[in-house]
């Protein structure tokens, strides 16, 4: 199941694993607990903070023309947020166990997603493309991989232009590049036509050196997955388009 787009639900998540993390680290450390501690106040801190904001109106429940002093108010705490959950799922993989530390992973994809729906910018992507990789990895029903490529595209909707328009990036690791291509894993698993076909322009758009070879793989994966014919297609057409080439039929 995908995880709602609610503060209040990932102040929650962390708190049910907030004892447990303690308690590893002074099992560890041998001390009284203070890394994990200073973590989860942080956080607890930043999510009051985000609430009594929305509750007092200086930020919508949903994008309303935000001014540019609200909209990097909003970046600011949700970089700052989505920065203090990767630390908490690194210290909880070092501690606890790594199907632990992508629960915490996990919840940067809302984070990013509530921050977006207010109309604050994203300008720290590594966190959240790795917490919706994790969570792309284990869903299986196309219904909820449409529902995860929705969170997707407006975490894309929601990038600082900046990173998105910097066509210099060659870092093949580089956020942004992730975030388009996993974005068309999530809309080909999903077996979702219009999905693919608006992920897959994005990919020729903005990657479009790298669009070659993510169709020729993705055309290896239509056999070896037994993709539906109408995907194939799909695939088939982008690849022949990238690369230059027609295959009769």
């Amino acid at each position: 199941m995908l995880p709602p787009i609610d503060i209040s639900y990932i102040a929650e998540e962390l708190r049910m694993l907030s004892d447990e993390l303690v308690d590893a680290y002074e099992d560890r450390k041998g001390d009284t607990a203070t890394e994990p501690q200073i973590l989860l106040e942080a956080l607890a801190d930043l999510f009051e903070g985000l609430r009594r904001l929305e509750d007092d109106g200086s930020v919508p429940r949903s994008i309303d023309e935000p001014t540019p002093s609200r909209s990097k108010d909003l970046r600011t705490l949700g970089d700052q947020g989505i920065d203090l959950l990767a630390r908490l799922a690194a210290l909880a993989n070092r501690l606890l166990s790594p199907q632990q530390a992508h629960t915490i992973e996990e919840l940067a994809l809302p984070l990013a997603c509530w921050i977006a729906r207010r109309g604050g910018e994203l300008g720290y992507l590594t966190p959240v493309v790795e917490g919706a990789a994790s969570l792309a990895n284990r869903i299986r029903r196309p219904s909820e991989l449409g529902q995860l490529y929705g969170l997707l595209t407006e975490v894309i909707d929601a990038v600082d232009p900046r990173i998105s328009q910097d066509e210099g990036a060659a870092d093949p690791s580089r956020p942004w590049r992730m975030l388009l291509l996993n974005r068309a894993i999530v809309a080909t698993r999903a077996h979702r036509l219009e999905l693919m076909e608006e992920a897959f322009e994005a990919v020729v758009e903005y990657l479009p050196d790298d669009a070659p070879a993510f169709f020729r793989e993705g055309m290896e994966q239509m056999d070896t997955l037994n993709y539906p014919p109408q995907v194939r297609k799909v695939m088939q057409r982008y690849h022949e388009q990238c690369s230059g080439q027609r295959v009769l039929h």
